[in-house]
């Protein structure tokens, strides 16, 4: 079976600085797939190369067996939160809508079948009803509920997140993860999914990869969980107990 995507031996550098540096790893189709590591590890940028956005120094990338950015294999891509004035005029349908836009093209306008698939997009992600509310006018977690049904419209065989729950309450967060749970399993979507919510999205996923320039663990997230390369990549401070006197 072709890998849903393949990083071999990948490096990549900003200004001479290395940010990756030999990472390899397989992710099998129809999986959720949590990205993990400290800040500065190489997720987004990691995430923009299986874009297509940026090209590798050394290595290869392969998503379902092509390079990236092979339009016969669309990925939907979340980032953080988008920051909109409240009062910004676009409806939740519009920025949906927005998902289809890379299938048209230039100078074609959407039509009833791209409404269409944008409607059932929101309500995949039980957004339906707020398809008229000004997206402005929506709770954080309302408004990356829309963005992955931007990224639904586009009909994607991979959805790539990048840190999608920045800024959200504890509830939020666990709703979002559970929602893209749901989504895996019922269209067989392959996700991969950028976090620093280790607990929370380590109860969803199928799998971990630690990331910290080059890949420091990877399997089963109690298995990458209880590893000592989690202490050493995320460099935890010793254990404190409050109500002790320091000595």
């Amino acid at each position: 079976m072709t890998a849903a995507i393949a990083v071999r031996d990948v490096w990549f550098a900003y200004d001479r600085e290395p940010v990756l540096r030999g990472a390899s790893f397989e992710i099998e189709p129809g999986s959720f797939t949590a990205l993990i590591g400290p800040n500065g590890a190489g997720k987004s940028t990691l995430l923009r190369i299986l874009l297509g956005l940026l090209a590798p120094e050394r290595g290869q990338v392969e998503v379902f067996g092509a390079r990236p950015g092979d339009r016969s294999h669309p990925i939907g891509y979340v980032s953080q939160r988008v920051r909109l004035p409240a009062t910004f005029p676009i409806s939740v349908f519009e920025v949906a809508l927005m998902g289809r836009y890379g299938r048209l093209g230039l100078l074609h306008r959407p039509g009833a079948p791209d409404r269409a698939r944008t409607t059932a997009a929101l309500e995949q992600v039980g957004m339906g009803e707020h398809a008229r509310r000004r997206f402005g006018d929506l709770s954080g977690g309302q408004q990356q509920r829309v963005l992955i049904a931007r990224a639904l419209a586009g009909e994607p065989r991979l959805l790539l997140l990048d840190e999608p729950t920045a800024g959200l309450d504890p509830a939020a967060r666990a709703g979002f993860y559970a929602l893209l749970c749901d989504l895996q399993h019922d269209q067989g979507l392959t996700v991969l999914c950028a976090s620093h919510d280790l607990e929370v999205v380590s109860e969803h996923v199928d799998r971990l990869v630690l990331l910290d320039r080059d890949v420091r663990a990877s399997g089963a997230p109690r298995e990458v969980l209880a590893s000592a390369a989690l202490a050493q990549a995320y460099t935890f401070p010793a254990p404190h107990h409050h109500g002790e006197a320091s000595r």
